[in-house]
């Protein structure tokens, strides 16, 4: 393995790949659904099927090797040539990449990075909904999008490919931060041009659009910004292993933050029981009982202090001392030479 494929085509082909799979198998699949009920219900049934045949039929070769310079028939196991692990090494090269002390700054970068977006990103697309937006309206936004997120990768490979991949990631940081002020703002704008059918005027879906495309570009920069950095790091001679555990570490950290989000956001939320047809506050009508009660006096339980501009302030500040304090820490792991990253040393390495 030259070191001018792991500079180039790994730190690129890699995040490439990603991209195009994820819009693939995922808007798409969306907007099939959307059209027609039941297709991913069929396509799941075709999984369960196809991997449970797999399990049954399929007999696996033990092709593990006997130590870490050989290979399965004794041979010396050439220079950067992926091995074949079984299931318990594969584990132990894995609690030995855990110990690598890169690796530990690494796991705290992507475990906590996204919680500057966990608001914006995990309730942003709720709120359109509860105002009124049809989801097949909202879902079909994906589709002006996915030709940018297409051609993304290929504008910013340049880059990316090169040693210091994370650049594009400490660029786009604070941009996205911004976006996610943005989109509070339209959040709260939205609303004043509903149609008195519940209907929104076409422009709004043409802001929406807008802002959506300004925040992908955000997103996937910072996406293949760190596949590819990603990519570059890993041990060639256990890629996949190595890649595997960055990118669930990495994909870790974008879910739990929205679901801690999600779960405090009604902490942040204020509402009172306000006499239908004027202004005059009877209660707060906070809990569901209460809710109940003032619709049953036929009353309204309107939102007073919304949760989801208070999430997106604090996720906000959070990101900013996130940035502040992670800032000079990516900029010496990019500058790490590579065979710091590695679990087995290697001769030549790609710096």
């Amino acid at each position: 393995m030259s070191q001018k494929w792991m500079k180039t085509d790994f730190g690129f082909c890699t995040p490439r790949g990603q991209v195009d799979a994820r819009n693939l198998n995922f808007r798409v699949a969306k907007q099939l659904q959307t059209r027609f009920f039941g297709y991913v219900f069929f396509w799941g049934w075709v999984f369960i099927v196809t991997t449970t045949l797999v399990l049954i039929l399929k007999r696996e070769v033990d092709m593990s090797i006997p130590s870490n310079n050989t290979t399965a028939s004794g041979e010396p196991a050439p220079e950067d040539e992926e091995l074949e692990l079984g299931v318990v090494e594969s584990y132990t090269v894995l609690y030995k990449i855990m110990k690598l002390k890169p690796v530990h700054y690494m796991i705290a970068i992507l475990l906590t990075g996204k919680l500057a977006f966990a608001a914006t990103d995990g309730m942003t697309s709720l709120k359109l909904i509860a105002m009124g937006i049809p989801k097949d309206r909202l879902a079909s936004i994906a589709v002006f999008l996915t030709p940018m997120q297409i051609l993304l990768p290929w504008m910013i490979g340049k880059w990316t490919a090169g040693p210091r991949p994370l650049n594009i990631f400490l660029l786009a940081f604070p941009y996205r931060i911004f976006i996610g002020g943005v989109f509070a703002a339209l959040i709260w704008w939205t609303p004043h041009f509903q149609l008195p059918d519940g209907k929104f005027e076409y422009s709004v879906y043409f802001v929406w659009i807008s802002g959506y495309m300004f925040h992908q570009l955000a997103t996937y920069s910072m996406f293949v910004s760190m596949m590819a950095f990603i990519a570059q790091i890993s041990d060639p001679r256990i890629g996949g292993t190595y890649m595997t555990m960055l990118n669930t570490l990495n994909n870790l950290g974008g879910n739990w933050p929205v679901t801690v989000v999600l779960a405090v956001t009604d902490w942040f939320t204020y509402k009172d029981c306000v006499v239908k047809g004027s202004k005059d506050v009877l209660y707060a009508c906070n809990t569901k009982v209460l809710a109940d009660q003032c619709a049953a006096g036929g009353d309204v339980c309107e939102v007073a202090i919304d949760g989801y501009f208070i999430s997106v302030a604090a996720c906000s500040v959070i990101g900013i001392l996130w940035y502040k304090v992670f800032f000079n820490k990516l900029k010496y792991l990019q500058k790490i030479p590579r065979a710091q990253w590695r679990v087995f040393p290697s001769r030549a390495v790609a710096n």
